[in-house]
């Protein structure tokens, strides 16, 4: 059994009983297909049902698709032989609001009144890459809109309850407001039951209602899971090391000052970066440049390198640029990426029948050997096929033996670059084993027509919902099987909680940091003045840090990097235990100070002879 495949095998045996618990604890808290009973401190207190009875019937559905996608709403029955609502966005509209299900109040609301919405929901589907669906849910006056509640939620593949407390802003006659849940904002299809909206009046204080707050198995400070994984990290990840110092005689020097610093670590500790802002000169781009020289190791250009902006000159210019920006810094470069087989992603010079029927594949080779060869020594990495598994339009129109043929000439013309097939939809959700599998299943049959694949890249974009950590980890093993490095390579966590999202950010790199087959782990985006989903970000538009920086800080730039000075022994040497990477080591003796660069402390390297010069 090699040294990977041990660890692993190692790691599935300390944490059995710990699955098993979280196991055992997510059947209780999933399984639930009903409404919960509310305490019975509560069910006591007397309240209205303003939600109507007959909601099957009485609902309104708006629809602002054109007749070419139009959404769809289904009122189908349950074995309780109670209405569930099926909602079905064929088409993601520019507003959340595009795609609406509302009811009338049926009892009148006072100012002040005190209620609780209630329902179960889940998401059957939803086109995105964390799979949470994004429902909205208000509460408001129909005809000034104000509102009384207004509240993003995210849907998973399980059903789920949700309790939205809330206080009314004004007083709402009967069949004056209108109970509100809006779709829009993706293609997806979104399951409700069960929904009630009590009013307690002024019987009760808002925060004495149960609320749904989002969280997952794991969180606790002394969570299991997390200890081992910390105990892990220092196992797998650190390496004890000899430093000698020497006269030139090969006599040990008792007393040398030997100071040990991190340059780089072996890690790729990873962010999308915007080749648009880099090529800019402003203050703006001073700070977010020198943020990722301060906090990451590895950059990767968000869209510069993809097919369409790279063959506009004008944009391709500015890429080149910041290619050079981040090769003067000493970081690494991972291109994303050479193929996305979507008809939606292609070039519009490519999309016309002709072209994309008959010639797609000329062009994509092409395009291959324009790009590889400019960026041949300047990536370590590229994602050669992203998404495989969801976009499938290339395989419309021509054999999947040809994503072989693009691997190897990727591979002829760059053989020091590390080739990766990337997906999404893992590592996020109860889905993620089924889309590990299918995922498995593609990376085999590609190398069963020769592809090099060299690793694989798990997107690791998650919503909402937080899949806990230990299932996260039981994801890695399994995808570990096909005997590949991983790496971590679009991470976000899109949510208006921030400590949710900071204490996620921590357990979910910490378990990852901890796993044997994973090598990197590549945020996508860092700031909220240039990132796809805003909240998901770890700086504000003005800079300031959010909680998931100072994680991100506390764990990549302090405990997972080597600083240290030590004084050689009588036989002239220091032991320590040292994180893997590259180091600089100065050595300061009778008031002279002399450095090396060493490349690099791991497993292998790990003992260094200093002859002194003086």
């Amino acid at each position: 059994m090699d040294t990977l495949n041990l660890r692993i095998f190692q790691l599935k045996k300390m944490r059995n009983l710990t699955l098993l618990f979280v196991l055992v604890f997510l059947f209780k808290t999933t399984s639930a297909q009903k409404l919960n009973p509310l305490p019975t401190a509560i069910q006591k207190i007397a309240n209205t049902d303003v939600f109507p009875k007959n909601a099957a019937s009485n609902y309104v559905f708006k629809d602002g698709n054109s007749n070419a996608s139009p959404s769809v709403i289904k009122v189908l029955s349950n074995t309780n032989n109670q209405p569930v609502f099926e909602v079905e966005v064929i088409k993601a509209l520019s507003s959340h609001y595009g795609v609406q299900l509302s009811w009338k109040n049926s009892s009148s609301i006072k100012k002040g009144d005190v209620l609780l919405a209630r329902f179960m929901m889940k998401a059957i589907y939803a086109k995105q890459e964390s799979g949470d669906g994004e429902v909205n849910f208000y509460v408001q006056d129909g005809k000034n809109f104000e509102k009384s509640i207004m509240l993003a939620l995210g849907a998973g593949p399980e059903w789920k309850e949700y309790n939205i407390p809330f206080i009314a802003q004004q007083d709402l006659p009967l069949g004056s407001a209108t109970i509100c849940l809006s779709f829009g904002a993706l293609a997806q299809k979104i399951q409700l039951k069960d929904i009630t909206v009590l009013n307690f009046a002024k019987s009760i204080k808002k925060v004495e209602l149960p609320e749904t707050k989002f969280t997952y198995t794991g969180r606790d400070n002394n969570a299991l899971w997390r200890k081992e994984a910390l105990n892990r990290i220092d196992e797998i990840r650190k390496t004890p090391i000899l430093i000698k110092v020497v006269d030139k005689n090969g006599n040990p020097i008792q007393g040398a000052k030997v100071s040990i610093n991190m340059v780089k670590s072996d890690f790729m500790f990873g962010t999308e970066v915007n080749a648009d802002l880099l090529c800019q000169d402003n203050p703006q781009v001073d700070i977010y440049k020198s943020k990722i020289t301060q906090l990451f190791n590895t950059v990767t250009i968000g869209n510069g390198l993809k097919w369409g902006q790279w063959i506009d000159s004008k944009r391709r210019d500015c890429t080149k640029e910041a290619i050079d920006w981040i090769s003067a810094k000493n970081l690494n470069l991972r291109g994303h990426n050479l193929v996305w087989p979507g008809k939606k992603f292609t070039p519009t010079e490519f999309k016309t029948k002709t072209s994309f029927v008959d010639g797609l594949n000329d062009s994509i080779t092409n395009h291959i050997k324009n790009i590889a060869n400019y960026t041949k020594g300047k990536v370590v990495a590229w994602d050669v096929v992203n998404e495989m598994v969801h976009e499938k339009d290339y395989f419309n129109v021509m054999p999947r033996t040809n994503v072989a043929d693009w691997y190897k000439l990727a591979k002829q013309i760059d053989p020091n670059a590390q080739l990766f097939l990337n997906e999404y939809g893992m590592l996020n959700s109860v889905s993620s084993p089924a889309t590990i599998k299918t995922f498995i299943a593609l990376i085999e049959e590609l190398k069963s027509y020769g592809a090099p694949i060299d690793a694989v890249g798990i997107q690791g974009h998650v919503g909402r919902q937080p899949r806990d950590p230990v299932s996260v980890l039981t994801d890695l093993d399994v995808m570990a099987n096909v005997n590949l490095p991983i790496q971590i390579t679009e991470f976000d966590i899109n949510m208006p909680d921030e400590e949710l999202q900071a204490d996620y950010t921590r357990d979910f790199l910490i378990a990852c940091f901890s796993h044997p087959a994973v090598t990197g782990f590549t945020m996508w985006g860092f700031w909220q003045g240039s990132h796809w989903k805003p909240d998901a970000a770890m700086f504000r538009k003005d800079w300031s840090p959010k909680p998931n920086a100072k994680v991100w800080e506390d764990l990549v730039t302090k405990q997972w990097v080597t600083n240290e000075e030590k004084a050689t022994s009588g036989n002239g040497e220091i032991t320590t235990t040292v994180f893997n990477g590259n180091y600089k080591i100065t050595l300061k003796l009778e008031g002279k100070t002399q450095k090396i660069s060493f490349s690099h402390f791991d497993k292998i390297n790990k003992e260094v002879t200093i002859i002194a010069e003086n």
